[in-house]
């Protein structure tokens, strides 16, 4: 009883505050949840936290909704009133938005009451320190109760790799409940990055091994932090003589654009990459003379505020280097690493590799020149189809002319046989 006096009162003070003061604001702002586990099990304990983020508040009412069939709350809050599955809650500053507040504003307890998936969500009204009604979107949050097998789980057992050998150590498949790492799972690329906002607290990883007997194990991927996350994939083989370590680098940020480290432009002058250049895309090859022995490295980042480094690509020996280009993205600690393997010819390979361009030159030359002929035959043929065509149409042209004229001349001669057969016939009928 004494709860719900505190709750009236609270609500009547907000409302006369903001009778007077009421206005619209412009900033829109996030007001999310997250949560200490993501899974728990039966009668566990878990907090939901109600968190709002690019914009501060300095009072606000919402209702916290809940499924009451899964979760009961075990909190007991003065400002707060539990009723059946949702829970109302009451919060102003009362040093007049002095101690206005953002990120965090406050955390609930539950119990899991059954097995299943349970999803809360907050609807609510938040004002700034100047009694100004902020915008919000609100996002809700899932947790489970009991293991429940996920997508990626089922998978592993219709993907299970089939090569016994019991020394192998490498990885099959690599995929994440998560869209954005790059670059694309190859077997032979052990460094990833993905990028992941404030919300993502766990990452299911899905990891099958060649040899379906080697072991794996996967750590970091639960309790992100924000910053920088390393995830660490490590097969180990069936006879314990061979391991692999894959990694995943994940940044947790509220701004994805301060983490970006894609490179908007790869380019080494005088030859081509191997694939295209593709920002997704992090390991090139490339081929240079022997007598190259620096390389000129165009690398433009998409975002002007990040850093690049290149390393290597001056002094280059006879056979395979590496240059790699490390962008650092504008938060100053998320990196990603292109590397460009750029062979070296040495003086026999140039030779040899001298003699296929002549060749080639020389094919392209011959290819041309031929072209260039059957250019100029054809050219011929269509001259002289073109005269024989106006030899033709003059002759035509006669013709119709030939025609034309017969026409005149019998019309001329059958005009004047007609005068005379006429006049023939008028003296006749005189005579009679």
């Amino acid at each position: 009883m004494q709860n719900k006096k505190v709750f009236i009162i609270l609500i009547f003070t907000i409302g006369c505050c903001y009778f007077f003061n009421y206005s619209y604001a412009t900033n829109t702002a996030t007001v999310y949840l997250s949560s200490s586990q993501d899974m728990v099990e039966k009668n566990e304990e878990i907090e939901i936290t109600i968190n709002i983020k690019n914009e501060k508040t300095a009072s606000f009412y919402f209702s916290l909704y809940f499924d009451d069939s899964k979760f009961e709350c075990i909190s007991n809050f003065e400002s707060a009133n539990v009723i059946d599955n949702h829970i109302v809650f009451v919060w102003y500053d009362s040093n007049g938005g002095k101690g206005a507040k953002e990120g965090e504003l406050v955390k609930f307890k539950f119990r899991a009451k059954e097995n299943g998936l349970a999803t809360f969500n907050v609807q609510g009204e938040f004002y700034n320190e100047k009694a100004q009604l902020v915008q919000t979107e609100f996002k809700e949050k899932q947790v489970q109760i009991g293991k429940e097998e996920s997508i990626l789980q089922k998978q592993v057992d219709k993907e299970q790799g089939n090569n016994s050998h019991n020394s192998n150590a490498i990885l099959q498949a690599l995929r994440l409940d998560r869209e954005g790492m790059t670059p694309k799972f190859n077997k032979d690329i052990h460094e990833y990055y993905l990028t992941v906002s404030n919300e993502i607290q766990d990452i299911e990883v899905l990891a099958i091994s060649e040899n379906p007997k080697a072991t794996i194990e996967v750590t970091g991927n639960t309790g992100l932090q924000q910053g920088l996350n390393h995830i660490s994939i490590h097969v180990i083989s069936e006879d314990k003589t061979q391991n692999n370590i894959y990694s995943i680098q994940v940044t947790k940020t509220a701004n994805l654009e301060l983490a970006n480290t894609n490179l908007e432009i790869l380019a080494i002058e005088n030859v081509l990459l191997e694939p295209p250049f593709d920002s997704s895309e992090m390991n090139y090859k490339t081929q240079v003379s022997n007598t190259t022995e620096n390389i000129n490295l165009l690398a433009v980042p998409e975002n002007e505020q990040a850093s690049v480094e290149v390393i290597g690509k001056d002094d280059l020996k006879e056979g395979k280097n590496l240059v790699v280009v490390m962008v650092t993205a504008p938060n100053g600690f998320t990196k990603k690493k292109y590397q460009v393997e750029v062979y070296r010819r040495n003086l026999e390979e140039e030779k040899i590799y001298q003699q296929e361009q002549a060749e080639q030159k020389n094919k392209l030359e011959d290819a041309y020149k031929i072209q260039e002929l059957s250019s100029d035959i054809v050219g011929m043929q269509e001259q002289a189809t073109t005269k024989q065509s106006i030899k033709y149409q003059n002759i035509a042209i006669w013709i119709v002319l030939a025609i034309m004229i017969a026409f005149v001349i019998i019309g001329v001669i059958w005009k004047k046989r007609y005068k005379k057969h006429a006049k023939n016939s008028k003296r006749t009928k005189h005579g009679n």
